[in-house]
């Protein structure tokens, strides 16, 4: 039997979106990138129920003495703790310190390959 994800779709609040029955879910490398963007936004310290889960931004990237490589790091260690996610091919990490850091990485699943990234805010 072929492996599986099912997660629930989330709106542009990042809200879980209800009502549309099957058409609220996302599978396959679809759910993965949902997987993975959740996983990063999640920030360590931030769930209830497991306060030691999350991404270690405010602790080891922003607002501290760090490089891009130790932000790839976190990223990369982060991403690869997703279900599915095989493996990561390549990275580019650009840090402006104190707060302002970007990111694109080609990663590879069990679906498929896709490109994850994030862009700073713009004001």
């Amino acid at each position: 039997m072929a492996a599986q994800i099912l997660y629930r779709s989330l709106g542009p609040n990042y809200d879980p979106l209800f009502g549309q029955s099957q058409a609220n879910f996302l599978s396959d490398i679809y759910a993965v990138s949902q997987a993975i963007q959740t996983t990063l936004l999640l920030l360590f310290g931030e769930w209830w129920e497991n306060t030691n889960a999350g991404t270690p931004l405010f602790q080891s990237v922003l607002g501290s003495a760090t490089t891009a490589q130790a932000i790839g790091l976190v990223i990369r260690q982060r991403i690869l703790s997703v279900p599915f996610v095989t493996g990561i091919t390549a990275m580019n990490v650009t840090y402006n310190p104190p707060r302002q850091f970007n990111f694109v990485a080609n990663v590879q699943t069990s679906f498929g390959p896709l490109t994850v990234s994030t862009q700073p805010l713009q004001s």
